[in-house]
């Protein structure tokens, strides 16, 4: 067994001793050179990021900007939080050396990467909803800050994310005595019905050649689910070092394989890296992101930053992938975001240094252990103090080794063990940590499958009803229904296609069908807990109170739906003021569930209507548990007690982007438990908007019909600029406004609704009665896009109008002309083009349709004249620029071959093949660039010109041999031709 020890820390670990001071936060002005994003879209968005609009202005020049600053320090690290930029971590420092352990970006450079357009690199940015840069992330948050107790401060980061209705909230929390920093999330899905599950925390980290990975597996998968090796490739790269990813495209490596808790990077050559930690269960995604190393991925070096170099993305995420449609027909589908239910975890980030490399982790700190032949070397850079005897165990559990610890935080420390020879040691014990030195090693890798079984039929009544399941949870329901069909026409009885259905019927607000088609699902399964869910609310919907009473009570049988049910049988008997049971269902709800908002809330309105205020404060301590920046906490204060003082602390803390959209949330909810006197004065406490508006006529109906007229009419009056609305709450309050004062405002409101909800016929029978009257451009627009029957002719009046009414406003002048060049109109295509182009000649969108449009028609060196001074902010992946300026440079090409101009056509060939910068797309590895037609068309002119060699030369550079002088014309014509999608 053990022959000796020794042990030997480095400077200052002999007078170890506990950090007295506490942590501190600060909140401040600081100036960033800014490239801002502007000029939002009015046109209603298609249904991926609706309610939400994009934003098309990027800045070519920075300009000065103060940006508010949140930041967390104590004696070993510094952490920098930015509230108006969707509450990203934007970096955080240790202090002795001043490195970052985050990427810090030295400007705020906005670029098109997220789904609404703006996004910055650096830091960590928080993402919850539906795949991709969450819509918060380039924008203000709601955000609270305090130092807590136990001297340890805090930085709560919130927002109301529209595309789910599910509200999230990060703590950002620094220890006094801790070199590492917390987040912990709260994500609480406070509706009726399941929404889709996303979220990922993505942290920048400086990119290097001396840059390796810290990612326990054997094997990645990619968004598609699609397995590779991991971390060596087939050709034999070893993909966890930087350096050796110098090929191909841009990268994403989600690692799997191993029970690991950890990942992270070193940077070799400073001997200097970070850490994420979590329990596995909570993060089991571990992801990695690169840009490709070519030009093709440096060029976004330039494009998100001056001069703090190139980054790369190490992730993590609740799931095994960030899932893309095609990931369905592998084992990694989707799952969905059950109702009312709380979601909550916690992430560790901690720098390292000195210790020599890396090896294992844990939250005691970073370690570098190596084993010869019969001595174990243990170097440890802290990130907590450590006053403790080490503990080696082998793998039969018997302790091998001990050694005497006292380390200080980010003060390397060294203890080397002599062992006998053939002892293997398998765990560390260190003051109640447990680190496992075999969690990576191959006999202990995971069996999980990585490839779906053979004989699992996609088009089988399964296999659609799970394709439909996940493109329900990425927001495309008319193919989810399409599959969901196909489903039930392959099996008219399979039970989990029928509640499928249910749901997408309950979505499209048809709620009779939803009825019944959770009605034959019970009539297979009566005891069915989702079934029988979705049969309760769809009742609710449609009045049949014991229907759905009967509905939420069986589903409670189902413990995966005990929670949900409860709380809306909580939330029915509160609307029917009966308040024994309401009181009784919400604890209930919470007996299931203790961190169930929705019956907190409940509770705490039971409290205030019974006047029990142990009730009141018990569960008002709960709620700010939970959610620091809860709103109906404060409104409730409010409303009780309706000081100056107690409305500045409502409204004040509600500083997010779109703050109307927080007001009618909590109004709506106040409502829908019958509660119209709180609705009432939260909307009375917002900014006058539309859909506030109609809510107060709705909710003065009967009690003051003089007021509700007058909200009727302060609607109508009130600008739809920018408003979109998309709650099924609302579209109950628009049919009701329709009907007492019909106004073209509330039918484009309801058409709206309908549209987002799939129910484009009815959308389209509200808006086609509208003719040309009405003052209000986007209205013409979204009419037009509703006219699917009517051919291309037929939508031109509605876009004329449009691009009439506000002729400043490209959108409309680029869709006009995008359906004349479909029509074949090239000539008056270009006229509209070239007038916006001539009016703001940095607007590249413009430029881009202007030269494509110049290209069908023929007009290739008007093309070139565009394309030759035009600078593209492109969006990521996009290469629609470069595309366009090969095309015009072989066409120019080629007709100076079919004159005869051959010096010309070399010239215009070589020219194909660059890739300016300037077009937003870097130039791929050579491997990855096909260039067969630039070389045959060269072979071709060198045959013409009598140079034989040379014809060869270029021949032989011909990758694909099917392509040669026979089909030359028909490869021409077809770039030629090349048609772009609809507009609509």
């Amino acid at each position: 067994m053990l022959k000796y020890l020794f042990s030997a820390a480095v400077a200052f670990t002999a007078c170890f001793a506990q950090a007295q001071n506490n942590a501190t936060y600060k909140e401040y002005q600081k100036t960033y050179l800014t490239y801002p994003f502007s000029d939002p879209d009015p046109i209603p968005a298609e249904k991926k990021i609706y309610p939400y609009f994009r934003f098309d202005g990027f800045a070519l020049q920075g300009e000065e900007k103060n940006w508010t600053v949140v930041e967390l320090e104590n004696d070993f690290i510094s952490v920098q939080i930015m509230p108006e930029i969707g509450g990203k971590v934007w970096t955080a420092m240790e202090k002795k050396s001043g490195k970052h352990f985050f990427y810090n970006n030295e400007v705020v450079k906005f670029r098109d990467i997220a789904m609404r357009g703006p996004w910055v690199s650096g830091g960590i940015e928080v993402n919850y909803g539906i795949i991709g840069h969450t819509p918060n992330t380039a924008t203000p948050v709601d955000y609270l800050t305090r130092s807590n107790a136990d001297g340890s401060v805090s930085c709560f980061v919130s927002t109301l994310d529209l595309l789910t209705r599910t509200r999230w909230v990060l703590e950002i929390k620094l220890e006094k005595d801790k070199a590492y920093f917390t987040t912990r999330s709260f994500w609480f899905n406070g509706t009726e019905t399941e929404k889709p599950y996303y979220t990922w925390m993505n942290a920048g980290i400086p990119a290097g050649d001396d840059l390796r990975f810290l990612y326990p597996g054997n094997y990645s998968i990619g968004h598609g689910g699609e397995a590779r090796a991991w971390p060596i490739d087939k050709e034999g790269n070893n993909l966890s070092y930087y350096a050796q990813n110098n090929f191909g495209g841009s990268k994403s490596y989600h690692i799997l394989g191993a029970h690991s808790k950890y990942f992270g990077a070193i940077w070799e050559d400073e001997d200097f890296g970070m850490i994420h930690y979590a329990k596995r269960g909570e993060k089991l995604g571990k992801k990695i992101f690169l840009w490709a190393q070519s030009e093709q991925g440096r060029i976004w070096e330039d494009l998100l930053t001056d001069d703090s170099g190139q980054y790369v993305e190490i992730q993590s995420g609740r799931l095994f992938n960030q899932n893309q449609f095609n990931s369905s027909f592998t084992p990694f589908k989707q799952i969905g975001l059950t109702p009312f239910v709380s979601e909550h975890w916690t992430e560790y980030w901690y720098p390292f240094q000195d210790i020599g490399g890396f090896s294992h982790a844990s939250l005691l700190g970073a370690f570098n252990l190596e084993q010869s032949q019969n001595s174990l070397s243990v170097k440890i850079s802290p990130v907590q103090y450590i006053s403790d005897s080490l503990k080696v165990l082998n793998k039969a559990g018997q302790v091998i080794g001990r050694a005497q610890i006292n380390a200080s935080p980010l003060v390397p420390f060294e203890t080397s063990l002599l062992l006998d020879k053939g002892e293997v040691p398998a765990k560390l014990m260190l003051q109640g940590h447990v680190v496992d030195l075999l969690e990576d090693d191959a006999e202990h890798s995971l069996s999980r499958p990585v490839e779906i079984a053979e004989d699992f039929k996609e088009d089988g009544a399964y296999g659609l009803t799970l394709q439909g399941r996940d493109l329900y949870q990425f927001r495309n329901y008319q193919q989810a229904e399409e599959k969901i069909r196909a489903a039930l026409g392959k099996d008219p009885a399979f039970l989990p296609a029928l509640v499928e259905m249910t749901k997408l019927k309950f979505f499209r607000m048809q709620y009779d069908s939803a009825f019944n088609f959770a009605k034959k699902a019970l009539s297979i399964d009566t005891y069915h807990g989702e079934a029988n869910y979705y049969y309760g609310i769809a009742a609710d919907r449609l009045s049949r109170d014991y229907d759905a009473l009967d509905g939420f009570e069986v589903s409670a049988l189902t413990p995966g739906f005990r929670n949900a049910a409860y709380t809306a049988l909580c939330r029915i008997y509160l609307r029917q003021d009966n308040y024994l049971q309401a009181k009784e269902y919400a604890l209930m709800a919470l007996r299931t569930n203790p961190d169930n908002m929705d019956a907190l809330q409940v509770l705490h309105i039971l409290g205030r209507l019974q006047n029990e205020e142990e009730l009141i404060q018990k569960t008002a301590k709960e709620i700010t548990a939970l959610n620091p920046l809860n709103h109906f906490r404060r409104f409730e204060n409010y409303f009780r007690s309706p000081t100056e003082k107690n409305k500045e602390d409502f409204v004040s803390m509600i500083r997010n982007e779109m703050p109307g959209e927080t007001y009618l949330e909590l109004a709506i909810w106040y409502a829908n438990l019958g509660r119209e006197e709180e609705s009432i004065q939260v909307l009375e406490l917002a900014n006058p908007n539309p859909i506030g508006q109609f809510w107060l006529a709705w909710l003065t109906r009967d009690t003051d019909p003089t007021q509700s007229n007058k909200h009727l009419m302060a609607a109508r009056e009130q600008s739809p600029l920018m408003v979109f609305p998309f709650r099924e709450e609302t579209a109950h309050v628009l049919e009701w406004a329709a009907k007492a004062a019909p106004s073209w405002q509330a039918d484009y409101y309801l058409a709206l609704i309908y549209d987002f909800r799939g129910n484009r016929e009815q959308a389209w029978d509200l808006m086609k009665a509208h003719g040309e009257q009405i003052d209000f451009a986007p209205f013409y627009i979204f009419k037009a896009r509703l006219n699917e029957e009517a051919p291309l002719p037929g939508i031109l009046p509605d876009l004329f109008t449009a691009a009439t009414q506000d002729p400043g406003q490209w959108r409309y002048g680029r869709i006009l002309a995008g359906t004349l060049r479909e029509m074949g109109n090239y000539s008056e295509s270009i006229q509209v083009l070239e007038k916006h182009f001539q009016e703001d000649r940095d607007n590249y969108i413009v430029g881009m349709d202007l030269a494509r449009t110049h290209m069908l028609a023929g007009n290739y060196p008007e093309a070139e004249a565009i394309l030759d001074e035009l600078h593209v902010l492109p969006f990521e992946g996009a290469t629609d620029a470069r595309r366009y300026y090969r095309e015009t440079k072989l066409m120019m090409a080629h007709n100076a071959m079919e004159g005869g101009r051959y010096e010309e056509a070399l010239k215009k060939i070589e020219a194909a093949r660059e890739w300016p910068n300037r077009l937003g797309v870097g130039k791929p590895y050579p491997e990855n660039i096909n260039e067969d037609l630039e070389n045959l068309m060269t072979a071709m002119i060198y045959k013409e010109t009598g140079k034989p060699e040379a014809q060869r030369k270029f021949l032989d550079q011909v990758k694909n041999k099917e392509i040669n002088e026979e089909n030359y014309l028909e490869m021409i014509e077809a770039v030629s031709s090349r048609r772009d999608r609809r507009m609509f």
